[in-house]
């Protein structure tokens, strides 16, 4: 049975900034007809119907995120209040983490802007100026560490190398972790010598020697700091076939193909392939050649029309562990998944993509931990991107180059077809989704990222979907990829159910630019564009909500750009806030992202709002004749006087 509230509770949540009378009145117009102010009738009846005391505090995000809060029948505001802020728990799903100390907090925040935010001068001046210590050493370690990753990203090795010695010089505890880097810049400036000296202060580690691939030209010594990196984890070492062909295409373990022998589970593996005849021999020899030998290895040819589907047939042809099943139109690589998931006869069900290579331990050490900890729904393995002469490409946003590979989620085959159906057929992205959906159903710790060490290479190039500009990524989501984080992690929160049918509707919008190719590069045509600052509820959100109101009323079409500014409180995050990505149905009213190329009737930006930052990662849309966003520039206004819309957000109002 719940507590009965206090009036000391009642107290407490009139009081707290989170609860806003008014805003709850106008929300629950049942309120009035009760004798009961706002706070008492939350305390008493509102919190146990999962009402909102407040436009920045979802209750049932909070009960759900804390399963704790909700089976003791606690008041979700109260908890807060009292405990929860203090443990680090968040009012809401946009929301920063509140245990920081305030300069860390606006640290995090200052890079979350120049990151995913895409803004540069402000975000990078704040971060310098925290860097030079005034608010102390560990806000300036941290700003220094957050501009040498931001110097990386641009490719300014120099500048990232400064950066870099000035973190360890406020903090040598970080230098076993941001050593691989370090090497990595240092050799990428010029200055090998010093990349290679590395080694001779900094504990060794798989991914300094595989930084170390930066520091020699020769195949042969670049295969020695591979294999070194191998053994640091205990993996056995590769070798490289003669030829003149990129050194990926030429690693061999050394597990001979073995077939065969039955008694241990059967593993199916996923390959979905379109046009990769230059690489697919290198995939599907790597997975002939696992020391784990009961697999079925279906290869599911997106109506390639190169000669992929004829490579397959021959490896087939040769092993009958291989499957090759032809689809009679393109449907995307999800698509594929789910077709070749159809026809998976395995105990365990994981992937490999079509220009990647697998050490021979890969399959074995994820089996083996599946069937002896049957406690987890999944595992991961972990991987190396690198360029196809073998040289680190990406790394994470700590500086780690041997991390968890999204590829090698290995769940149970009746698990995945039972509970999940399959995955989200997008363009990219949607093996991260599969991954937070079975831990929202089976918990966030379900699923175990094993230290495999660099088990499988991931080749990097320009062509790839994760290289590109509109839907890519680096260590962190920006543009399309955050739009289908935020969509996915507000249904995560919300949905009863998390089976997604196979070749189903989505039940949850995505951005256009990631359902398909031709999607990708059709200009979207909307009667409204509406752009601002959109993670916090105030006056000009609600202008923005009464806008759109009138737009649904009208049978008119809508359209958000989220922009960013160093005024946003780091309180708020960058996210949608909830009240309105509750509306984003991505039909009526979508999101606008990077690399989406837009035409509409009228333009508008939130009023009472000052935004002149540049913007990195805006789409490109036009108001008639007029570009009003494009990439890398400051958001045009609505040519309304900047007075007007500071002193009168109320009636500021978009002509129908």
């Amino acid at each position: 049975m719940a507590p009965v509230p206090t009036e000391s509770d009642v107290s407490r949540i009139r009081n707290a900034a989170l609860f806003d009378a008014c805003w709850y009145q106008r929300r629950y117009p049942d309120v009035a007809r009760l004798q009961l102010e706002p706070a008492a009738h939350f305390a008493m009846i509102g919190a146990f119907l999962q009402r909102d005391p407040g436009p920045n505090f979802s209750t049932r995000f909070y009960l759900r995120a804390n399963p704790d809060v909700a089976a003791a029948g606690l008041n979700p505001l109260l908890h807060y209040l009292s405990t929860g802020q203090a443990e680090g728990r968040l009012p809401h799903p946009g929301a920063l983490p509140a245990r920081q100390p305030e300069p860390l907090r606006r640290l995090i925040h200052m890079r979350a802007l120049m990151e995913t935010g895409g803004l540069d001068a402000g975000p990078r001046a704040a971060l310098e100026e925290l860097a030079v210590g005034k608010d102390g050493p560990e806000a300036a370690a941290n700003a220094a560490e957050a501009l040498a990753f931001a110097a990386l990203q641009d490719e300014n090795f120099t500048a990232a190398v400064r950066w870099l010695k000035l973190r360890l010089r406020l903090g040598a505890d970080a230098a076993a972790r941001l050593a691989p880097v370090l090497s990595i810049a240092t050799a990428r400036s010029g200055d090998t010598l010093s990349a290679k000296q590395l080694l001779d202060w900094v504990p060794e580690s798989a991914g300094l020697h595989l930084a170390q691939c930066w520091t020699v030209d020769d195949i042969e010594a670049r295969l020695t700091c591979v294999n070194t990196a191998l053994a640091q984890t205990g993996l056995a070492p590769v070798s490289l076939a003669p030829g003149s062909g990129a050194a990926i295409d030429r690693l061999s373990g050394a597990a001979p193909f073995i077939p065969a022998q039955g008694g241990v589970p059967l593993i199916s593996v996923l390959m979905a392939v379109h046009d990769s005849e230059s690489t697919i021999r290198t995939a599907l020899s790597s997975i002939q050649a696992q020391t784990w030998t009961d697999f079925e290895l279906l290869v599911i040819d997106d109506a390639s029309t190169d000669a992929t589907t004829g490579i397959v047939a021959e490896y087939a042809a040769r092993d009958p562990r291989i499957r090759l099943l032809p689809l009679a139109r393109n449907v995307g690589a999800y698509g594929a998944r789910n077709a070749g998931l159809a026809e998976a006869r395995g105990r365990f069900v994981t992937l490999h993509d079509a220009d990647d290579w697998s050490h021979p331990e890969r399959l074995a050490q994820q089996a083996r931990f599946m069937l002896e900890n049957p406690g987890f729904a999944g595992c991961l393995g972990q991987h190396v991107r690198c360029t196809p002469d073998l040289r680190v490409s990406r790394w994470t946003g700590t500086g780690d180059v041997v991390f968890e590979n999204m590829n090698s989620l290995m769940l149970p085959t009746d698990l995945v077809r039972s509970c999940l159906g399959g995955w989200d057929e997008v363009r990219v992205s949607a093996d991260s989704e599969l991954l937070r959906r079975t831990q929202r159903l089976f918990g966030d710790h379900a699923v175990a990222t094993l230290e495999t060490g660099p088990v499988a290479l991931l080749r990097d190039s320009m062509g790839s979907a994760t290289a590109d500009g509109a839907s890519g990524m680096g260590w962190f989501y920006y543009g399309a990829r955050r739009e289908y984080y935020e969509a996915q992690q507000h249904h995560h929160a919300k949905a009863k159910i998390l089976f997604y049918e196979p070749g189903g509707a989505r039940p949850f919008p995505a951005p256009n630019i990631l359902l398909n190719r031709a999607a990708a590069h059709r200009e979207i045509v909307i009667d409204h564009v509406y752009a601002g600052l959109l993670s916090v509820h105030d006056a000009s959100l609600d202008v923005l909500l009464t806008w759109l109101e009138e737009d649904r009323a009208g049978g008119r079409t809508a359209a958000l750009v989220p922009l960013y500014s160093l005024s946003m409180p780091a309180e708020g995050g960058l996210a949608i806030h909830p009240s309105l990505r509750a509306q984003i149905d991505g039909k009526a009213l979508r999101v606008l992202c990077y690399g989406e190329h837009v035409r509409c009737n009228r333009y508008f930006r939130l009023p009472g709002q000052d935004v002149n930052e540049v913007q990195r990662y805006l789409p490109q849309v036009h108001a008639g004749a007029r570009r009003v966003l494009a990439p890398g520039q400051p958001p045009a206004e609505t040519g309304q006087p900047a007075a007007t819309a500071a002193n009168s957000v109320t009636r500021a109002k978009p002509d129908a």
